[in-house]
């Protein structure tokens, strides 16, 4: 019995959290978009979770597992686990913020 309790908490403990930032350092525009997608076959492949059409690209990018994604993973041992994925789009760069082309100094 106390093998089997161990076997249960230790099962019960893998799942861990899962949470990838990325920022492009672009000031935001906008509120954030939230997708939803999975990973399947324990992570060696994802669903689409396409970005949000942005004409300035992206700010920030977040994708994470929701906080009932562990027991998704658990209960289909890993075939299917549940994603999200937040999306902010960039703002248009103004005029004094564009970056200034690199000259020839004269000889």
């Amino acid at each position: 019995m106390l093998r089997a309790m161990f076997c249960i908490v230790v099962v019960g403990t893998l799942p861990g959290c899962f949470r990838m930032s990325v920022r492009s350092g672009a000031p935001r525009e906008g509120l954030p978009v939230q997708r939803m997608g999975s990973t399947l076959v324990y992570g060696l492949t994802t669903s689409n979770v396409a970005a949000p059409e942005c004409q300035h690209g992206l700010s920030r990018v977040d994708v994470y597992w929701p906080w009932w994604s562990p027991l998704v993973y658990m209960a289909t041992f890993g075939i299917v686990t549940p994603l999200r994925a937040e999306y902010v789009c960039a703002e248009a760069a103004s005029a004094a913020q564009a970056p200034v082309p690199d000259s020839i100094p004269p000889l």
